[in-house]
């Protein structure tokens, strides 16, 4: 897989369009799992995602080690939320999709509750712990993503885990009083 990805890397970086296709296709859950961490709107994601690829496509010469593509992809994609995030609190709007999203019932599966409780966390603690789970991002990676220290980010780890696990055994304690 490693090294698939490090060939379709090096065939984008020399102009191949299919290769970089396939590249952004299986980053595609990655993407969308950070945009939609740090904007929670889908459409903001949906266009921060669009830019971000553009962007890479643009600037595929700029990568200078292929085996950081993830982590350089990721570094554009959360740049370009944090713009939209910026333009978006400058009209100060609140989008009805959230406005639902805070009504909505729990799901009593397993799978959905942890999605549930990890989207109740805030931005930094969602996207750190879905690099690092989800998208499977190693300390280094995320650290380089992110532009902080190693022990930073087993620091954010730890304590986004601590968050995770109190906020899920209170949802679970709330499920059994019922």
């Amino acid at each position: 897989m490693e090294q698939e990805l490090l060939r379709l890397v090096k065939l984008a970086r020399a102009g191949d369009r299919e290769a970089f296709t396939r590249l952004v296709l299986s980053q595609e859950g990655m993407l969308s799992r950070v945009a939609m961490g740090i904007l929670k709107n889908p459409d903001d994601a949906a266009d921060a995602v669009q830019d971000a690829v553009l962007e890479a496509w643009q600037g595929m010469e700029k990568l200078r080690q292929p085996r950081y593509f993830k982590t350089w992809l990721v570094r554009i994609l959360m740049t370009k939320c944090y713009h939209i995030s910026s333009l978006r609190s400058k009209h100060n709007h609140s989008p009805l999709e959230e406005a639902l999203d805070a009504g909505s019932l729990p799901d009593w599966d397993q799978a959905l509750d942890v999605g549930n409780t990890l989207r109740s966390l805030r931005p930094e603690d969602q996207m750190i712990l879905g690099l690092f789970y989800y998208d499977g991002l190693s300390v280094r990676d995320i650290a380089k993503a992110l532009g902080i220290s190693e022990d930073s980010v087993k620091q954010r780890l730890h304590r986004g885990r601590k968050r995770f696990q109190a906020a899920y055994l209170e949802k679970e304690e709330l499920c059994h009083e019922k």
